[in-house]
């Protein structure tokens, strides 16, 4: 490949069509993860998918496969990188050779070469074959020959993970240190290199001196913790055991002298399903199976099992009862299906189509009996039940389906919807959306959920919706002419819905809010009014008792149990909402208008899954 071929090759646009799953990067902490964890070294991870920018730069400086380059047979191996951060020094060398153990083959090791005068970043840093199953699941349309089926490793003391990514930028990357002006300074940052050095020897040199001193004076618990530096537990060394050590310190010496390496070895390559807790009766028993084998040990050992084990008793199991499960409302609506512009025979088939159909879509392949056209069906298979009852001469259709969430352990959820024929000819609309769980996962109150099903938006726009009038994903001017209609819904008993009145006269909050977006993200379980003169606007004020000085920028909203709530203009621009996204892990906090949008439609979804039952609100308002 030519330089010319390589700048049309090695282009943002042909990166960007590299995709890396989450599962990639997932697996390969696990599975590293899993045998430090074994091994008890103290320890962090870091990773990270090469950034689309960084392999660009990379690529073009590093001339993979360009004719006469000192890559020119070289691919980038780095696309992914992982970061192991350990306490101890000494631990470095041990984590590379356990960790050429772990893959298909051993690592392509590099490390910084220094002289007796020079300090610099410490660098390890290992290539690794990736597991196939993870290569394969990389899409890399463009530059499958210039990327290697590889990942990076870098091995670093916790000292020296700070100053490599300074390193990494200002010396690497870049030029801060380079020319006779920075000479001095690159002389004092060398120093403070050296230091960490220092710091990481020193620590080592200091437990390991320490552990003499516990040798010494016979205190083995101490001893083996200074020496083997591991997360061991709290738990003290067995009293069997340490009369071992004290009836003969020639053995306690073995283990004080006893290379680290092999231990750690030993716990690395525990291939049992569930790894016994690291204590100090465990790591004695380990160093003596690889070491001294000492019969008196093994004595003591077995002394120590044999006091632990509880005598068997036998007993006839008791189960335990199983636990009712809390049900949880994520969506409710009550509405009369809108006929006066297609007869009520035609609106309830349209209503039972559209339901039916959402029913089909979701467990078609679950139940491949349920019928395509809408008809009544039972099916139950292990996870989901689906129950439809369909009547049309007596206009009259209900469904109820559950399934099992396909994310969350030990959630079910519940879909109840019905259409019935009341004595007055109109149709009834239901909707009860849910689900189930234990209810001490339960946790929502915080982050509250809400989820309408499909159906419901589609009946309400091509038949549409009345709760006292028909719902809108629009805001509803109110007039002196329609005000009379604006109070009657006011004073509706049978309304099930909250309605929702703006006054404004200053337009600017009310831009920034947007009446529009917020009718349509909840028009259709919400009555949503703008009061467009001053006489209206007076009266409805004067009814529900709000400031004279304020109103005429203001919004309240109404309850269907008579309950209402006014926020003014100061309210609504000094409004604060804290914005959580659970499932993307996302956090800020929003100010303004906008934010009180926010908080009027967490309200409005509250009251929905609360389910107040309507009251005479004419009477109490």
């Amino acid at each position: 490949m030519t330089l010319e071929e390589e700048e049309a090759l090695f282009t943002r646009e042909n990166v960007e069509k590299i995709h890396v799953p989450d599962i990639v990067v997932e697996d390969l902490v696990d599975i590293i993860e899993e045998k430090l964890k074994k091994s008890g070294m103290y320890f962090r991870i870091a990773h990270r998918v090469k950034a689309v920018d960084s392999m660009v730069d990379k690529m073009r400086m590093k001339q993979y496969g360009v004719d006469g380059s000192e890559n020119e047979h070289r691919k980038l191996q780095d696309l992914v990188g992982l970061r192991i951060i350990l306490y101890y020094s000494d631990d470095m060398r041990i984590c590379m050779n356990l960790l050429d153990t772990l893959f298909s083959e051993p690592g392509e090791w590099e490390t910084s070469e220094n002289t007796d005068y020079e300090f610099r970043a410490m660098k390890t840093n290992g290539v690794f074959r990736m597991p196939s199953y993870l290569w394969k699941s990389i899409e890399n349309p463009v530059l499958q020959d210039y990327i290697d089926d590889t990942f990076e490793i870098q091995v670093r003391t916790n000292a020296f993970e700070g100053w490599h990514e300074i390193e990494h930028d200002m010396r690497y990357k870049g030029t801060a240190f380079v020319g006779e002006d920075s000479e001095g300074l690159a002389r004092k940052m060398n120093s403070i290199l050296a230091t960490f050095e220092l710091c990481d020897d020193t620590i080592v040199s200091v437990m390991e001196d320490l552990g003499h001193r516990h040798y010494k004076n016979g205190h083995w618990d101490n001893m083996l913790r200074c020496h083997y530096r591991l997360t061991f537990t709290s738990e003290r060394l067995s009293p069997e055991i340490a009369q071992c050590f004290a009836q003969d310190q020639d053995l306690a010496k073995i283990f004080y002298k006893f290379p680290r390496f092999p231990a750690i070895r030993e716990l690395w390559n525990d291939m049992s399903q569930e790894t016994p807790p690291l204590t100090l009766d465990r790591i004695v028993e380990v160093v003596n199976d690889i070491g001294p084998r000492n019969e008196s040990l093994y004595r003591a050992i077995e002394a120590v099992r044999s006091r632990q084990e509880k005598p068997a008793v036998v007993r006839r199991h008791k189960f335990e009862p199983f636990k009712p499960l809390g049900r949880y409302k994520v969506f409710q609506a009550q509405a009369y299906l809108n006929t006066a512009n297609i007869p009520p025979q035609d609106a309830f088939r349209k209503a039972s189509d559209y339901i039916y159909s959402w029913v089909h879509s979701r467990f078609g392949e679950v139940f491949p009996d349920l019928p395509e056209e809408t008809d009544s069906f039972y099916g139950m298979r292990p996870g989901y039940l689906v129950e439809v009852t369909y009547r049309p001469q007596e206009q009259s259709f209900q469904e109820t389906t559950t399934h099992l969430d396909t994310r969350i352990p030990n959630r079910t959820w519940i879909s109840t919807a019905s259409i019935t024929r009341g004595e007055d000819g109109r149709l009834l609309f239901r909707v009860d959306n849910a689900y189930a769980e234990p209810e001490e996962n339960y946790r929502d109150p915080e982050n509250i959920l809400f989820s309408r099903p499909n159906f419901y938006g589609e009946i309400a726009d091509n038949i549409g919706l009345i709760d006292g009038e028909r719902m809108r994903e629009s805001v509803r001017r109110v007039s002196r002419e329609s005000a009379g209609d604006f109070l009657s819904l006011l004073s509706d008993p049978h309304r099930t819905f909250p309605v929702v009145v703006f006054i404004t006269k200053d337009g600017a909050w009310a831009d920034e809010f947007d009446m529009d977006y917020f009718a349509y993200l909840v028009g259709y379980y919400t009555h949503v009014k703008q009061i467009t003169d001053e006489e209206t606007a007076g009266a409805f004020a004067k009814r529900f008792d709000l400031d004279p000085g304020r109103y005429q920028d203001s919004i309240t909203i109404i309850f269907p149990d008579g309950r209402y709530q006014t926020s003014y203009k100061e309210d609504i621009q000094n409004a604060s909402f804290e914005v959580i996204k659970v499932d993307r892990r996302k956090y800020w906090n929003e100010k303004g208008c906008r934010a009180f949008r926010r908080q009027l439609i967490a309200t409005i979804r509250e009251e929905n899954i609360r389910g107040v039952a309507p009251a005479e609100i004419g009477k109490r308002i």
